[in-house]
């Protein structure tokens, strides 16, 4: 064991000292390594935080909801619709979904209103929306302060609102709790405010989970559940139903059962839209291995020149170090101690290399990060696979000269001084 190590000391002595005498050399020939090293670690870190982004953004909207937008008609379209039997999300889809109560847990509602919010701050412009109580519990946001929705404060017709963090913030001494707004031609007591949400993420993401920082929550009036007849008179459509399922498992059969209920219900007319965060997720996963296996490509075409360049360093060292290899041949060396010698310094051109690729993989990341401000991650295995990938790089390509030098003719090799 003692022998083997010091076999080993001696050939690494070797191999730097040979390096270390060809210096710029040593250093042009692992450029192509460093290059791969660093395009397959920035590659992983990148993806990986963008990959935790957007896991974050998407479980932000709760993986076991299904959300039902109401679609924009043009009027032709509307009257389409309304020839067909369609009148629009409405309360009649609340009810139908509420009955599939095996693999439905909560159904919520809300509906955008157009109506005015009279303040001190008149560049003030909220979203005002009538919510069921339980659609804050459902998508999972918080309140800063004081309380949500009640079902009593529908079925009282209590004049109460509750605000997000940003229109709260921008109305001042009338967005605390305990004051008064006017909206429209009613008073309103503030009763909550909602905690501040990040709103970063793809446009998707952002349409789904809307701006609930510019929002103003009201409850709906006792009367608004009509029947659907009269629902359709009075054109009072909701914006979205959403929809919490029982249990993320069976996601996929659920939407296809809302999916079909919903259909039926309207008669084949699209005036509305079925959009499940799972499917987002694992859409948006998809789409992110494929960017991955692109990069590694790229990678792993830096890392091939990156060898091909220590293969031909390689080739040309063996051919001016005839006389060196032919004289530790005359001495007792056997042409396994040859290969590992050459196979040693490739593989230490490539170890510089990747130490080198990493350094400066880590300085290209964490500028990416502060300049552009995309998410990274760094992990062991950002930093592991294209370290031992380029050691892979140098045994293989380092093979080939190492065997063409242990080939050589000790007594021609003498004479080519």
């Amino acid at each position: 064991m003692q022998n083997k190590m010091s076999k080993l000391q001696i050939l690494i002595k070797i191999g730097l000292t040979s390096l270390f005498a060809r210096k710029l050399r040593s250093l042009l020939s692992i450029l192509g390594v460093v290059c791969g090293v660093m395009a397959v670690m920035s590659m992983i870190s990148i993806g990986e935080g963008a990959k935790q982004k957007v896991l974050r953004e998407i479980e932000s909207l709760g993986l076991r909801n299904i959300y039902i937008d109401k679609i924009p008609l043009t009027e032709k379209q509307q009257f389409d619709a309304l020839s067909r039997g369609s009148f629009g999300v409405s309360w009649s889809d609340v009810e139908r979904l509420q009955h599939h109560k095996k693999y439905v847990k909560s159904v919520a509602a809300i509906r955008e209103i157009t109506v005015a919010l009279l303040s001190t701050n008149s560049s003030v412009l909220p979203k005002i929306v009538q919510s069921t109580p339980n659609y804050l519990q459902i998508i999972g946001v918080t309140l800063a302060a004081g309380r949500f929705l009640l079902p009593i404060d529908e079925q009282n017709n209590n004049m109460v609102c509750v605000l997000g963090a940003n229109l709260a913030r921008q109305l001042g001494k009338d967005g605390r709790i305990g004051k008064t707004l006017r909206i429209g031609d009613a008073l309103y007591r503030v009763i909550g405010i909602i905690s501040k949400q990040s709103m970063h993420g793809d446009d998707q993401v952002k349409a789904l989970a809307d701006n609930y920082n510019e929002t103003l929550f009201l409850p709906f009036p006792s009367h608004d559940k009509f029947s659907q007849m009269q629902a359709e008179k009075a054109n009072h459509t909701l914006s979205r139903i959403l929809v919490e399922v029982q249990s993320d498992e069976n996601i996929p059969e659920v939407s296809q059962l809302i999916q079909r209920v919903i259909e039926v219900a309207h008669n084949n007319v699209r005036d509305y839209q079925v959009v499940v965060p799972q499917e987002l997720l694992k859409q948006s996963l998809r789409t992110q291995r494929l960017f991955n296996i692109i990069l590694a490509v790229i990678g792993g075409i830096s890392l091939l020149v990156g060898g091909i360049g220590i293969m031909n360093i390689m080739l040309a060292t063996v051919s001016e170090r005839k006389y060196e290899i032919g004289l530790r041949r005359a001495v007792g060396a056997t042409q396994r101690d040859v290969v590992a010698q050459f196979i040693t310094e490739s593989i230490l051109l490539t170890l510089s290399g990747g130490v080198l690729g990493i350094g400066l993989g880590m300085t290209i990341i964490i500028g990416v990060e502060i300049v552009t401000g995309l998410p990274v991650r760094v992990t062991i295995a950002a930093m592991l696979i294209p370290f031992i990938l380029a050691v892979l790089t140098g045994i293989f390509f380092g093979l080939y000269p190492a065997v063409q030098a242990a080939r050589m003719d000790p007594i021609k090799s003498l004479r080519a001084v």
